[in-house]
């Protein structure tokens, strides 16, 4: 097994530099895609708030937006969402398709007060969130959309896999080189209790050091309950010591395992399928099998597998962890930026009453 796990490091090290002139090339395009854009950006009538990050794959964007939606609500303001759409359905075929994407459905069944309009111009979609009422403006995963101007940059890394390997893509999984994390507002270190207190100073010491003058929150992913497919609701420790077959489509299926070993479950098997997954009928036959197979009692998943598994009778009985996030240190300094932000929206709502 060490023979193993040595062999494919050197695999992806000769792979990450034989791609490097390839990321070198791609690197300092991004850098001049996001300086030609930035120049040009337009703004909104009304404020901001970017939630992105620097990597692929999940780093708690959405979580995050959805405690700052709150957050402004809990503020008096009346907050609207803008995403991207990725990963929405195209066709039928044999997939279990809704009619959006899962992030979508996840903060549409959690923030049903909060308008969410997605599209590739987000522009446009904040004008007609504007015209529809809305005082300010949550962009999902927007850090690299400099196209629109935005009033607070709160860009979340991932403890566990911060910086995408080291190295842009394709050698890496960074979209855009570490430089331009100066341009953020905040750096939001997520699943900072997922990782060793050594990995987390470290990584909090580098970027301080890398990037002086942008303050730093860290960030927990909080379970909230368990809730079965057809409605039954049960305390996030009910599973503990359950023998528990998991899976999940999402950036970083590493995050939910964790959580799920917190949680004191007797995993018996893990299965990950990719980011945006839709599963079919076939999908979910197999983790049926594979639950009997492994013994495991109960078959759980993220909310963003419930909202494409949901209504499937073969997984009426099957769980999904609801969460939350929440920040355990720097909150002075969050709560200062959503207030400065906050105001601004205030001043805006009056401008425009007076015209």
């Amino acid at each position: 097994m060490i023979l193993e796990r040595a062999a494919g490091a050197l695999r992806r090290e000769w792979l990450a530099r034989a791609l490097a002139p390839l990321s070198w090339a791609y690197g300092a395009a991004a850098l001049a895609r996001r300086a030609w854009l930035s120049r040009r950006a337009r703004r909104l009538e009304r404020p901001v708030i970017s939630v992105g990050n620097i990597s692929c794959g999940g780093t708690g964007k959405t979580p995050a937006v959805e405690m700052i939606a709150r957050d402004l609500l809990r503020m008096g303001l009346r907050p609207a969402i803008l995403s991207r759409g990725y990963g929405a359905p195209r066709g039928s075929g044999t997939a279990r398709s809704p009619a959006s994407n899962d992030e979508l459905l996840v903060l549409r069944a959690n923030l049903p007060e909060v308008p969410h309009l997605q599209g590739k111009d987000r522009y446009r979609r904040g004008l007609e969130a504007v015209r529809a009422g809305a005082q300010i403006l949550v962009l999902d995963d927007g850090f690299q959309h400099v196209r629109l101007h935005r009033d607070l940059d709160l860009v979340t890394i991932d403890a566990i896999v911060p910086f995408g390997l080291g190295r842009v893509l394709p050698a890496g999984l960074l979209r855009e080189p570490l430089a331009v994390l100066e341009t953020a507002s905040l750096l939001a270190i997520t699943r900072s209790d997922q990782v060793e207190p050594r990995t987390l100073s470290t990584l909090s010491s580098y970027l301080r050091a890398r990037f002086p003058g942008i303050p730093q929150v860290r960030m927990v992913t909080r379970p909230i309950e368990w809730r079965r497919l057809d409605g039954a609701v049960h305390p996030p420790q009910e599973l503990r010591g359950s023998r528990v077959l998991a899976f999940c489509g999402i950036g970083n299926p590493e995050g939910f395992r964790r959580q799920l070993a917190a949680l004191g479950v007797d995993l018996r098997a893990f299965v990950p399928f990719g980011d945006h997954h839709l599963y079919t009928e076939a999908d979910l036959e197999r983790l049926a099998e594979r639950a009997a197979a492994t013994g495991a009692r109960e078959v759980v998943m993220t909310q963003k597998d419930a909202v494409k598994v949901e209504g499937a009778d073969r997984a009426a009985g099957w769980r999904y962890l609801r969460i939350e996030s929440r920040i355990v240190a720097g909150e002075a300094d969050y709560r200062a930026a959503l207030e400065r932000v906050a105001a601004a929206a205030r001043r805006a709502g009056e401008g425009a009453h007076a015209r």
